[in-house]
């Protein structure tokens, strides 16, 4: 690795790899057309095990493929090769990740199988009224203990959470699979398979420069990775992708995460956890998985064509929960969800309308206090990015909820002490015999005439209440809409549909959650049009991760 330059290729033969730390790339610079590539020489036969993972650091195009990252957590002598390169800085003892990029650009992470070993990772929960410390796969390491693991502690010898599901673990030691770090661009992290993960810790991080900086890796794209076998449940913390921090959300990413799978998690409430501004989530399936797509901070995200499916009786299954502003969710597929399909549940804090980078702030409610943003120390800075930011002109159309299951509504608006402002819901298609499905919270019901949702060209079919607030159930008539269930399991529009064509502008998509052309628009996420090629579909395990890589 020293010695590569532009061209160079690296070829690891079956077996395990592993030293006193990191296997280092830094300062290499490969090109577009000659990039430095380690790869297995068969797909997965490669393996990384014991100290050992890839640090690739101020460097480019640089492609690591075929490998299998089966690394422990990193003891004490787990830093020796970034000691000998001058970045003891960045040690990660403890909690080795599989990858991690530091202000890298043009980087491939391509068709890795990522099962990290996460034996002797501490996790704590509450039992008995008490918190418990566990090192993960080993057993009778429980010990009693409030702020860290302590092996002298006193003993505990019941269950744990991943014997019993009433138990929840609250935190443990952050430990990530890939790291992306620093000032970077234009990665591709892609048909990796990912899982299991059980110890604490979001699976794939975009921290940037930290909560000190000011930008996050830009125009990556995160597509065709296998998420899979992540939990059991944690309070927060065990996200399959955080992209960004608090301190960086009004930072733009231009991130795509597309055509991915995640299948059976039961990690926490953000599948997706967006942390910044400006990206796209788009294209991907989400299938009987705890949680659900989430803008927690930051502007201008789009969230399009995805299917999210569950089967309508599992408890936790949700959509999307947006907070801040111009954000667009349209397009998307919802069937057999669970949890508040569709949430803008207010805002603990007010960033204003204009989604700038350097905003005055509200908060406080009655004891309402303002500040200009960057005016701030960074600690009070962070302290109110990390807040729920009251959502501006969220525009939410032409999706497809369809079989809501526990009694759950399919649209919840209001909450908190800022309610949600100027939000659009237009050419939506519900059936629904669950729940309420425009659920208003009292305050929603109350808020200023301009600031209220509009809601126009929704069509709802079902036995559940159009909505709690008169005004929107009395304007919203529900009527057959003749679905049919297509040769691709999805709910679809039938020739009979009054939901053809009838959708209204403005706010109109150019094309469906196929991929098909919109002419005349339909409401809804299905566009009418038989006989006419699929472009996306909901995915399945051979369409991502190293074997799709192959095909």
């Amino acid at each position: 690795l020293d010695e590569a330059v532009s061209g160079t290729w690296i070829e690891l033969q079956q077996g395990s790899y592993e030293q006193n730390g990191p296997f280092v790339i830094k300062d290499k610079h490969g090109t577009a057309a000659y990039p430095i590539r380690v790869t297995a020489a068969k797909s997965g036969k490669a393996v990384m095990t014991g100290n050992s993972y890839v640090h690739i650091e101020n460097s480019s195009y640089i492609e690591v493929s075929g490998l299998h990252f089966r690394n422990g957590i990193g003891d004490e002598t787990g830093n020796q090769t970034l000691i000998e390169r001058g970045l003891e800085n960045r040690s990660l003892t403890g909690v080795h990740p599989g990858v991690q990029l530091q202000n890298s650009s043009h980087i491939s992470i391509l068709g890795n199988t990522f099962a990290l070993d996460e034996t002797g990772q501490p996790y704590r929960f509450k039992a008995d009224k008490r918190s418990v410390w566990c090192l993960v796969n080993i057993k009778g390491s429980c010990r009693y203990g409030e702020n860290s693991y302590d092996p002298s502690g006193e003993v505990y010898s019941g269950s744990t959470p991943y014997e019993d599901d009433k138990l929840l673990t609250d935190n443990g030691t952050n430990r990530h699979y890939i790291r992306v770090e620093g000032t970077s661009s234009h990665n591709r992290i892609a048909y990796n398979d990912i899982g299991p993960k059980k110890g604490f810790g979001a699976v794939v991080i975009y921290d940037g420069e930290g909560h000190s900086g000011q930008s996050i890796s830009q125009y990556d794209v995160i597509e065709y990775n296998h998420f899979h076998d992540i939990g059991p449940r944690v309070s927060n913390g065990l996200e399959a992708i955080r992209l960004g921090l608090s301190s960086l959300s009004l930072s733009s990413g231009y991130v795509t995460i597309q055509h991915n799978l995640f299948d059976g998690l039961n990690g926490e409430d953000e599948i997706i956890s967006v942390k910044s501004s400006d990206n796209v989530i788009r294209y991907n399936t989400v299938r009987n998985s705890y949680g659900g797509i989430v803008s927690r901070h930051g502007n201008r995200n789009r969230f399009y064509g995805n299917f999210i499916l569950g089967d309508g009786k599992t408890a936790g299954l949700s959509g999307f929960r947006i907070y801040g502003n111009d954000h667009q969710i349209y397009n998307n597929y919802m069937e057999g969800l669970t949890d508040k399909i569709i949430r803008l549940d207010g805002g603990t804090h007010d960033g204003g309308p204009e989604g700038g980078t350097n905003p005055t702030v509200r908060w406080g409610g009655e004891n309402e206090q303002t500040a200009v943003l960057n005016s701030l120390p960074e600690e009070e800075r962070t302290e109110l990015l990390r807040g729920h930011w009251r959502q501006y002109n969220v525009q939410i159309y032409h999706n497809t909820i369809v079989n809501v299951g526990n009694n759950t509504p399919a649209f919840t608006l209001g909450g908190r002490t800022y309610q949600p402002v100027g939000t659009k819901i237009y050419n939506n298609l519900i059936f629904s015999h669950a729940g309420t499905m425009f659920n208003e919270t009292e305050a929603m019901m109350k808020a200023p005439a301009p600031e209220r949702p509009k809601y126009k060209g929704n069509k709802v079919e079902g036995i559940a209440p159009v909505s709690n607030n008169p005004v929107v159930g009395g304007a919203i008539r529900k009527e057959d809409l003749k679905l049919v269930r297509g040769t691709d399991g999805l709910i679809r529009l039938s020739v009979y549909s009054p939901a053809i064509d009838a959708a209204i502008s403005p706010l109109l998509a150019l094309d469906d959650m196929d991929g098909q052309m919109r002419y005349a628009p339909d409401v809804g996420a299905d566009e009418y049009s038989p006989g006419r090629s699929i472009t996306n579909q909901p995915l399945t395990t051979v369409d991502v991760g190293p074997q799709a890589l192959m095909k």
